[in-house]
C-alpha cells in the first residue's frame, strides 16, 4: 500500500485518469474527491463488502432451490417408480 500525506486541495492522480483531491480534513475524517472516467466504478470498501455478501447470499438461494428443485425431480422419480412397481404386482 502506497500511504502519501495530503493537504486539504492538494490531489493524486491515478493512471492518468483518476484524480483524488483532499477536499477537506478534521481531527477524525478526510473528504475525497474523485475524478474517474464514467465507466470506471468508484466504491466506498464497505459497500463493495455489501455487494459482495449479498452475491454470496443470493448464490446461496439459487443453490439451495436448485437442490429444492432436485429434492422435488428425486421424489417424483421415486413416486413413479413405485407406481410402476405396483401396476406391475396387479398383473
Amino acid at each position: 500500500m502506497l500511504v502519501v500525506s495530503r493537504k486539504v486541495g492538494e490531489s493524486l492522480v491515478i493512471a492518468d485518469n483518476i484524480k483524488v483531491t483532499i477536499v477537506s480534513a478534521g481531527s477524525d475524517k478526510v473528504s475525497v474527491g474523485i475524478e474517474a472516467p464514467r465507466d470506471i466504478t468508484v466504491l466506498r470498501s464497505e459497500l463493495l463488502e455489501t455487494i459482495e455478501d449479498n452475491k454470496l447470499a443470493q448464490n446461496r438461494i439459487i443453490d439451495n432451490a436448485g437442490y429444492q428443485n432436485l429434492a422435488a425431480l428425486l421424489k417424483e422419480k421415486q413416486s413413479s417408480g413405485k407406481q410402476a412397481r405396483l401396476g406391475n404386482k396387479k398383473r
